[in-house]
């Protein structure tokens, strides 16, 4: 479980997340599969809305693909979230990835 996703760098929960989302799609357990899903959402919530705002409205290269990565997690999330039954977590997660897109 994630405790404290805002300590982490930007690059960090990326990271983080991707881990728990290819853990996730590699569960044969449902139940283990969700608690993934569920760390992963904890860790890119750690994302500070400045944070986001700041990615969002550069010009840089560097953090527009950081925006376009965070968007795909989101999008990741939310698919997998569907497979296994939450589509209103999903459904959520498809928006926030419209925030970040």
């Amino acid at each position: 479980m994630v405790s404290s996703p805002g300590s982490l760098s930007v690059q960090q929960t990326l990271g983080l997340t991707s881990l728990c989302l290819e853990n996730a799609r590699g569960a044969k357990d449902a139940e283990l599969a969700l608690e993934l899903c569920d760390d992963a959402e904890v860790a890119l919530s750690g994302i500070k809305g400045s944070q986001r705002k700041a990615l969002v409205a550069s010009k840089k290269d560097e953090d527009q693909t950081l925006s376009k990565r965070i968007a795909d997690l989101y999008i990741n999330l939310g698919t997998l979230q569907g497979i296994l039954g939450r589509s209103d977590k999903a459904h959520a997660n498809f928006k926030k990835a419209v925030q970040w897109g």
